[in-house]
Order: C-alpha cells, then structure tokens, then sequence
C-alpha cells in the first residue's frame, strides 16, 4: 500500500528531478528564443522575402532574406522598437535564396519591436509589397 505522503515525496522528487536536468521550462525561458518572422505580401512562386528578428532578448539577432522564385526584387528589412524610436534596415540584395548579414538587437525585456519586410526593384527603387508585425520583447 502506497501513503499519499510517499506519492507527495515522489511527485516531489520527480519535480526536481525534471527541473535539475532542464527538461522543465520555467516561466523566464518558455518565451525566449522564439523568431518573429514577417513575409512580403508577394507568393512564393512570385518571389517573396521575409524579415526575421529571433525574439532572445539581449543580443537577438534580425535579418533579412530574399526566397522564392527569382525575381530581379531585393528584400528590404526593417525592425524598429518603442519607447525609444529607432530604425535599422538592412537588404537582402545578392538573389533570391540569400539573406542579409544579420544585425544584432539589444532590447530590453517588455520592449514593442516592429518587423517590416518589402521588395524594392534595385538599391534606390521604392518599397512595395509591405507587411509588418509586432512583438514584445522576451
């Protein structure tokens, strides 16, 4: 006969166990780490692009990637965050499969930060294709 008392000891020592070894996420690691990633509003087979910030905290890295069928189109990247206003953009400019060296974020947890990705025909053309999303900063 088991006692609730040795089922409370055991689901105890499991708890701790499971926590000791990392296979349990506490509530400050579940969130981090996960990519906010945003598309173009073209398809696929027209030659999208997507932009992507990996939501880490201090140090995330965000880039910009140029995918799909070729197009003669260049992705354009933008992250921006708030309170503080401030706006990087990077190209994704060597052909369709590549992505743009990636830029390094360091944000505060809590922070709203903005993923934008666009075509532009060359380096001076004009945005076309917008879509932006949002995230708060793990």
């Amino acid at each position: 006969m088991i006692r609730k008392s040795s089922r409370w000891f055991g689901a105890t020592l499991m708890a701790l166990v499971l926590t000791a070894t990392g296979l349990v996420a506490t509530p400050s690691t579940a969130l981090a780490g996960y990519p906010v990633v945003v598309y173009s509003a073209d398809p696929y087979s027209a030659g999208n692009g997507f932009a992507i910030y990996t939501n880490s905290g201090i140090d995330a890295s965000f880039s910009a990637c140029d995918e799909g069928a070729p197009d003669g189109r260049r992705t354009i990247g933008r992250i921006w965050w708030e309170p503080v206003y401030a706006k990087v953009t990077l190209h994704a400019a060597n052909g369709s499969g590549t992505c743009s060296e990636p830029y390094y974020v360091r944000l505060l947890p809590g922070t709203r930060v903005y993923v934008e990705a666009c075509e532009r025909k060359g380096a001076g053309g004009s945005d076309e294709k917008c879509r932006t999303t949002w995230d708060i900063v793990a």
